[in-house]
């Protein structure tokens, strides 16, 4: 959870300074937050209430997969800044409600 925070607080912080800084913040950021990563890990490692397996693919499989998202977020957002997918239209939402309702 703190890993997630931290890449949240460093994209936000630096996008509303530049596009550059931002990208910098989520490539240096990730090296930063694996470090923060292997620390956590190397402070429990000897603890006998520790299971090293799952306690490494927890780790992995998390930080890979919020690298994975703001791969997704941080080039869509910096390859087409003017653009926000619009909301729904109350039409849209009312439609749903009725073919799901049947």
């Amino acid at each position: 959870m703190v890993n997630f925070l931290l890449a949240a607080w460093l994209l936000a912080v630096t996008g509303r300074i530049s596009f550059a800084l931002m990208a910098g913040a989520a490539m240096f950021g990730y090296l930063l937050r694996l470090g923060l990563i292997f620390v956590a890990v190397m402070v429990v490692k000897d603890a006998a209430w520790v299971p090293l397996v799952p306690l490494g693919l927890a780790l992995i499989v998390t930080h890979l997969g919020l690298l994975f998202w703001e791969l997704r977020f941080v080039s869509g957002s910096l390859a087409f800044p003017g653009l926000k997918p619009a909301p729904p239209s109350t039409d849209q939402i009312d439609g749903s409600a009725a073919r799901s309702a049947a």
